[in-house]
């Protein structure tokens, strides 16, 4: 296979309860992949933010992952960088809780993350997912 046929790995990090480490679980595993080199893509599928918050993003004057599963953006554009070389973000707000009601009657719902992740630039290694809840897009 050459490079560019690679797919990154998806890694999700995910649990309905609340204050079992999805947060820190997440953002070390992406920190400690982007340290050794590989480049790594965090999603933060969580409507609190904490985990864009914890990477220093500024969750309410950017496009978030809400703007992707609503349709506004492509993923593309949500991508952010951090302060760590090879760590990038897509971060999340509490717009994010809507996306259930506002997607409540689309066609093909449960798959908009799907789609959306088939557009990621081809250079990502890694690409972990941060939960929530058990629906996911």
């Amino acid at each position: 296979m050459t490079e560019s046929t690679l797919r990154p790995k998806i890694i999700s990090i995910a649990n309905q309860k609340g204050g079992v480490g999805k947060t820190t679980t997440s953002v070390n595993l992406a920190a400690s992949l982007a340290h050794a080199g590989r480049k790594t893509l965090l999603i933060d599928l969580d409507p609190q933010g904490n985990a864009s918050g914890g990477l220093g993003i500024d969750r309410y004057s950017s496009a978030t992952i809400y703007d992707v599963l609503i349709g506004r953006k492509e993923l593309g554009e949500c991508i952010q960088g951090t302060a760590l070389p090879n760590l990038f973000v897509i971060p999340s707000n509490q717009n994010l809780i809507g996306a259930e009601v506002e997607l409540i009657n689309a066609i093909s719902r449960e798959k908009k993350l799907k789609v959306a992740l088939k557009k990621l630039p081809a250079d990502f290694q890694f690409v972990i997912l941060t939960v929530h809840q058990a629906w996911v897009f």
